[in-house]
């Protein structure tokens, strides 16, 4: 109690010279705490040594023997032991934590207000249990307010029962007054320092290599990068010049200092830190290309992204000196710069887009084959520029592909600058960064344009000839049934003289012929059969077929024909041709329901070596061209592989057969030609008929014969052999009934046995051509061998046109087709026999 009171003023008079001594030594102990204080502050000492010596000198300053610094913790409400003086906390948990509703600096805490205690034991429902373990009495608590807040408390305690001047709770409240003020400072300390151990480690943690240069070019501070970089320790690069370690390549050679020496005087990394120290004009990512010491004494050439900027800190100037390695990426980009030196070489159209479709490279071949420049595609689309008509689906499924396989194959539909559509291969594959994460998409496209309309004509034809197959067999099987119709029809017509019987008869002859006639049109676009071929001028096929046209069409279609001045002769079956130039009419009409202008033309053409590759039926020389044009609806290009297919028909049921282009075609072939179509929807179709031209003054061969009564004979033995019973038996009756002696076998085992029974007497042979075991020429080369001079006649049927080689090199005199009539039987035996 006394030392207590030794420390503050008297009570006497302030005219005292006894007050005036104790207040001046109150205000020495006072400024000498402050002082140690602050020295401790300065002197950058820690938190915890700064709070010991607050306690301490608030002690002495005070004289009491106890005193604590708590910090608030309102959030957790809890008063948190920082700094202590007299007051032992060893085996204590640290910090020492007390809950505010258990002492008394809780409530001042919460109040803000001092509180002076003299009687502490007795507050026992609000002290705190380390106070009554210490047996304190007089306790005295002040607010640490910074800013009007309560941030902690300064207690003083006492374990006896003193009296507390007002004077000295007013010192030790400006002591608390300074604690808030020391606080402030702490915190700012505190936040600085944070600040640069974030700012040191962003700096030392950025990727780019970072140097700060003093004004010697000596390095005073370098990153993680550098180190890296440079292979060295951040230790080992302090001090070092810059051109020490970067050199340009003269520099390397001879060992000198770069920047330094005659042989390098525009260093460029000298250069920019040297203008930006002089001027503060900082660099920003300038490529320059240096030499690099690296570890174990090799120079690597390097290429570096620099930028410098000025820093001036207390009066000190530094730059800061940043570089990117892009040594590898420029590596890549020459490489890839040589490579598509490469590509652009190349006949096929090699570009580069990312996954946003957009083009990043586009070589010559692209530009050859789709007619827009490298400016031109920059910033575009491939979608855009190549006009797609591919769906949106396959594209779609395209990059899908591209995405989880990496590449892709498959066939495109695309334009030209011109419009010109084109039948693309495509490949697709992914370009993937160093790191393997997808760039861009390399695509590679071939024209196969011509390719495709090559294997388009070659598919026609190979199902041409498979349907050819199938239509011979039915042609043989049909002519098997209409022979004997024929024959009968002929054979009654002398026989029967009323004329309704007759008029019957007549009847079914011509639909006998009929029917010949269209298993005579299936094989003409299955196998081409021939006809009766003669020399003919096209202008009168042109001529008659125009009477046809402005007779039977609409006048709504306006007909004109354009003949050249003298047209080349052709070598054909006019009936024939004039159906075929009746199919392609009729199928314009069609095309113009509306009206419009149907333009035929007769042309002389010269076929040259571009025409011959680009159709497989054509061949040099000169042809005879005949032209229809309709300005009608047009062939939609996915029906363009189709029109020649048998039976395929875009009209409406009962108004097509299907079989007029085929029949077409069949037709054209049989004569030598080939046919070309063009046709554009909206805007109509021309087909152009090729007919192989022949020299004028060629005459017209063969012979036309009428008869006007049926050959007879006179008594001749004739063996016929056929496997169709009927054919056999009208037959007989025909030779019967006009002066024959027939014999019949079904095959050519039993003709050969009756043959070798009555070789002498049996005049001529007439042999089917296929027959089941041994077929007719098999049978004749047997027969011939018993009796070489035998006259033999072998009957075929249509579409067996390739074995008759085979019968007339068997020794067949005459070759006689299905379905044929009495007449032409007879006069066949007649010109055999004499």
């Amino acid at each position: 109690m006394s030392e207590i009171k030794n420390c503050l003023p008297a009570a006497a008079g302030p005219e005292s010279a006894e007050a005036r001594e104790a207040e001046l030594l109150w205000r020495n102990r006072q400024l000498t705490a402050f002082q140690r204080i602050s020295e401790v502050m300065l002197a950058d000492e820690e938190e915890q040594t700064i709070f010991d010596t607050i306690a301490r000198e608030a002690s002495e300053m005070t004289g009491f023997p106890m005193v604590a610094i708590e910090l608030c913790d309102f959030e957790r409400a809890v008063m948190v032991y920082r700094g202590v003086h007299g007051i032992d906390l060893d085996g204590l948990p640290k910090p020492f934590e007390v809950p505010m509703d258990v002492t008394l600096s809780g409530r001042v805490a919460h109040t803000g207000k001092a509180l002076v205690e003299t009687d502490a034991g007795r507050c026992r429902e609000n002290a705190a249990p380390i106070l009554r373990q210490l047996g304190i009495e007089t306790f005295v608590c002040l607010p640490i307010l910074p800013n009007g807040k309560v941030v902690g408390t300064l207690s003083l305690a006492h374990c006896e029962h003193v009296d507390v001047d007002p004077r000295m709770v007013k010192q030790a409240a400006s002591l608390a007054n300074y604690l808030a003020t020391l606080f402030d400072r702490l915190h700012a300390r505190d936040a600085v320092r944070r600040g640069e151990a974030e700012l040191a480690a962003v700096y030392d943690r950025a990727p780019s290599v970072m140097c700060l240069f003093d004004g010697q070019l000596r390095i005073v501070r370098a990153n993680r990068a550098a180190a890296e970089f440079t292979g060295r320790s951040k230790e080992e690069l302090v001090s070092e010049r810059m051109g020490k370690f970067l050199k340009c390549a003269a520099c390397a050679l001879d060992g000198s200092e770069c920047g330094t020496t005659e042989n390098c005087t525009h260093c460029e990394l000298r250069k920019a830190v040297m203008d930006t120290f002089n001027t503060g004009k900082g660099w920003h990512r300038v490529r320059v290309k240096k030499s690099l010491l690296r570890k174990g004494g090799h120079w690597e050439e390097v290429v570096l992204l620099l930028s410098t900027e000025r820093i001036q800190v207390d009066g000190m100037v530094r730059v800061l000196m940043c570089m990117e390695d892009i040594t590898h990426s420029v590596r890549a980009d020459e490489q890839i710069r040589s490579q598509a030196a490469l590509l652009d070489v190349t006949q096929d159209a090699i570009f580069v887009r990312d996954f946003s479709d957009r083009i990043l490279y586009w070589n010559d071949g692209a530009q050859r084959l789709y007619g827009w420049t490298t400016m031109e595609v920059r910033g575009k689309t491939s979608s855009e520029l190549l006009a797609a008509s591919s769906g949106v689906k396959q594209l779609s499924n395209a990059l899908e592909a591209v995405r989880e396989h990496g590449q892709w194959n498959g066939e495109l539909r695309q334009k030209t600058r011109e419009g010109r559509e084109l039948t693309i291969q495509s490949r697709w594959t992914v370009v993937n960064e160093r790191k393997g994460a997808p760039r861009a998409i390399l695509v590679v496209n071939t024209d196969i344009t011509e390719k495709k309309k090559l294997e388009a004509q070659l598919l026609r034809a190979q199902r041409l000839e498979s349907i050819g197959t199938l239509a011979s067999g039915l042609a043989h099987d049909l002519n098997n049934v209409l022979a004997p119709i024929l024959m009968t029809v002929s054979f009654l017509k002398e026989e029967i003289e009323d004329e309704t019987i007759s008029g019957m008869i007549n009847t079914l002859e011509t639909c006998a012929r009929r029917g010949a006639h269209i298993v005579r049109q299936v094989l003409m676009f299955a196998r081409g059969v021939e006809g009766l071929r003669v020399l003919i001028q096209p202008k009168h096929l042109m001529e008659e077929m125009e009477r046809i046209g402005r007779e039977t069409f609409p006048r709504s279609l306006h007909i004109q024909t354009q003949i050249c001045k003298q047209p080349w002769l052709i070598t054909g079956d006019s009936t024939q041709l004039q159906q075929v130039l009746m199919n392609l009419w009729v199928n314009a009409r069609d095309a113009m329901p509306q009206g419009g202008t149907l333009t035929a033309r007769v042309e002389n053409v010269t076929v040259g070596p571009e025409d011959v590759q680009s159709h497989p039926k054509a061949k040099l020389g000169a042809y005879v061209v005949i032209s229809v044009t309709d300005t009608g609806t047009g062939i939609a290009p996915d029906l363009m592989d189709k029109i020649f297919d048998p039976f395929f028909t875009t009209k409406p049921i009962g108004q097509g057969t299907g079989l007029g282009l085929p029949t077409v075609l069949g037709i054209v072939e049989s004569h030598g030609g080939f046919l070309h179509v063009d046709s554009e929807m909206g805007k109509g179709t021309v087909f152009k008929v090729y007919l192989p031209a022949v020299p004028a003054e060629k005459e017209r061969e063969g012979l036309d014969t009428e008869l006007t009564s049926l050959p007879r004979g006179n008594g001749e033995i004739v063996l016929v052999v056929d496997d169709e019973p009927a054919i056999r038996d009208i037959a007989s009756r025909i030779l019967t009934s006009h002066g024959y002696r027939p014999l019949t076998a079904c095959e050519g085992n039993e003709a050969l046995a009756l043959f070798e029974q009555n070789r002498d007497r049996v005049k001529a042979i007439v042999s089917d051509l296929m027959m089941p075991r041994m077929d007719g020429p098999t049978t004749i080369r047997s027969m011939r061998k018993i009796k070489p001079d035998i006259k033999t006649i072998m009957i075929t049927g249509l579409g067996e046109e390739g074995r008759v080689a085979e019968a007339k090199a068997a020794g067949s005199d005459l070759v006689l087709s299905k379905p044929f009539t009495a007449e032409q039987l007879l006069t066949a035996l007649k010109q055999l026999l004499g």
